[in-house]
């Protein structure tokens, strides 16, 4: 199972999420749980930066792609600077040949930046992630003010609705902080998707999900 973290923009609590995700999955029996984070900027030469994060809650030794730029900056100004093409295509390619080698039972795999973060001229994040045929799509947004309508403009214009909505919890909580989650049901924001709030026991709740929605397509 692949599964794809994607964010309504920067620094919204992704690399939390896939590392928290990343543990659970691992307490529950599966043989092997691999995550890839393939663009990142903002990374010294010689640094694992959030790779090494996630690859050490998965279990697994820093797996470094070619697309790790030193500007913390976007990712397709960083790669620019750098003289590099971000190609979805290619992406998706080491992606799948890092799949390849280990085979695990779940790949996590954590976009750069937001949905609509660019790679190029008329290319984002979510044209990548289209090219991952993901199994799995997950979208976090921080737990606070301003999640509703991030949300809302997210959900409308991504071209396919992720399978569930993660609440992060944020670094500066507001009083909209612990309500949101109940609020963008009730409104029906997030229509059937399913919300669950990444701290705490968030991610073993996350990671209970992701199995069941496995065993489900499993048996389709």
């Amino acid at each position: 199972m692949r599964v794809v973290i994607l964010g309504t923009g920067t620094d919204v609590g992704k690399t939390y999420v896939t590392a928290c995700l990343g543990r659970a999955l691992r307490g529950r029996g599966l043989r092997s749980v691999l995550a890839l984070k393939p663009i990142e900027s903002g990374v010294a030469p010689g640094e694992l930066g959030d790779a090494g994060i996630i690859a050490t809650a998965a279990g697994h030794q820093a797996v470094l792609s070619s697309w790790r730029f030193r500007a913390a900056v976007s990712p397709h100004l960083a790669a620019r600077e750098q003289s590099v093409v971000l190609d979805r295509m290619e992406i998706a390619t080491w992606v799948r040949s890092q799949e390849a080698k280990s085979n695990p039972d779940v790949s996590l795999v954590e976009l750069a930046g937001g949905v609509f973060s660019p790679l190029g001229v008329g290319v984002a994040n979510v044209d990548l992630a289209l090219a991952f045929e993901p199994s799995v799509w997950l979208l976090v947004a921080p737990d606070s003010l301003g999640v509703l309508h991030d949300l809302t403009a997210t959900l409308r214009a991504m071209p396919r609705a992720p399978d569930a909505v993660l609440l992060s919890a944020s670094r500066q909580p507001d009083q909209s902080s612990g309500t949101n989650a109940a609020e963008l049901a009730r409104l029906g924001i997030v229509d059937v998707l399913e919300v669950v709030a990444a701290g705490a026991n968030g991610c073993e709740v996350t990671a209970d999900w992701l199995l069941r929605h496995q065993t489900c397509k499993s048996a389709q």
